[in-house]
């Protein structure tokens, strides 16, 4: 199971990112006591996760918190170092390695357009 984002300029500006059900859900699954549902609002916990350099990786951490109101977030470590908007971010869990981040750009096809 993979969760996907897509990056945003205010995902980048701001470090937060709404969690949506495709997060919630790899959590949920993976990581039973440390998932939103053991999140009281206003609280947060820290995952440890790698980004998969393609080569190897380099440790990073994901935070998932709720607002005081219930929104469930979460941001990435170092995240804006490596991800422009319009990037795809996916994070899926590896029994033997654990959270793994992999950003990958998005190319945008042209088309020539012949009258």
């Amino acid at each position: 199971m993979k969760a996907k984002i897509t990056i945003t300029q205010r995902i980048l500006n701001k470090s937060i990112i709404d969690a949506n059900k495709s997060v919630v859900n790899l959590f949920l699954r993976n990581l039973v006591h440390r998932g939103y549902v053991n999140i009281d609002n206003g609280a947060k916990q820290i995952v440890r996760a790698v980004y998969d350099d393609g080569d190897g990786y380099t440790e990073t951490e994901i935070r998932l918190y709720r607002r005081p109101r219930g929104d469930k977030l979460l941001s990435i470590k170092g995240l804006s170092k490596r991800a422009t908007a319009g990037d795809i971010v996916t994070i899926e869990y590896e029994e033997k390695i654990g959270a793994v981040v992999r950003v990958s750009s998005v190319e945008i096809e042209t088309v020539e357009v012949i009258e």
